[in-house]
């Protein structure tokens, strides 16, 4: 990964950090957040940064699910749970953050439109999200 990727990549990860934190205000995120907002905030933070920096589109998602694959693994509580149910979630980051990039790469290179490539993974992501939460939701009921 180039230093141009690792910026981007580390710029994004703030940034949807930051707005996610502010956004639910450190609770758990509502329904406009989770699959709206928070989805777009951060495919467009990763995409623009990625075209700003002329960094690899794909190499940028990929750093931004792997940050977000520490920060679930660390249990958000400061404890380190490289195993289990911390070690899953950030397994899944990566490789979903990854698929997002891949998407957004085949829009861009199919129409060179970025915004349509930021729209499409943006909804990918929502869906994405929407079938995270049913399938949470359908573990506890069980």
């Amino acid at each position: 990964m180039g230093l141009r990727s690792v910026v981007a990549s580390a710029l994004a990860s703030g940034a949807a950090f930051v707005f996610n934190r502010a956004a639910s205000r450190g609770g758990r995120p509502g329904p406009l957040l989770a699959f709206v907002l928070g989805p777009g905030v951060e495919e467009a933070a990763k995409t623009g940064f990625a075209l700003a920096m002329a960094a690899p589109v794909v190499v940028v998602h990929l750093g931004f699910g792997a940050a977000e694959a520490v920060y679930d693994a660390s249990g958000r509580r400061g404890r380190a749970s490289w195993s289990g149910p911390g070690f899953a979630a950030g397994a899944v980051s990566l490789l979903s953050h990854t698929a997002f990039g891949v998407l957004t790469q085949a829009v861009l290179a199919l129409t060179r439109q970025p915004l349509l490539a930021v729209t499409a993974a943006a909804v990918a992501h929502a869906l994405w999200n929407v079938g995270i939460v049913a399938l949470m939701d359908a573990g506890r009921r069980s």
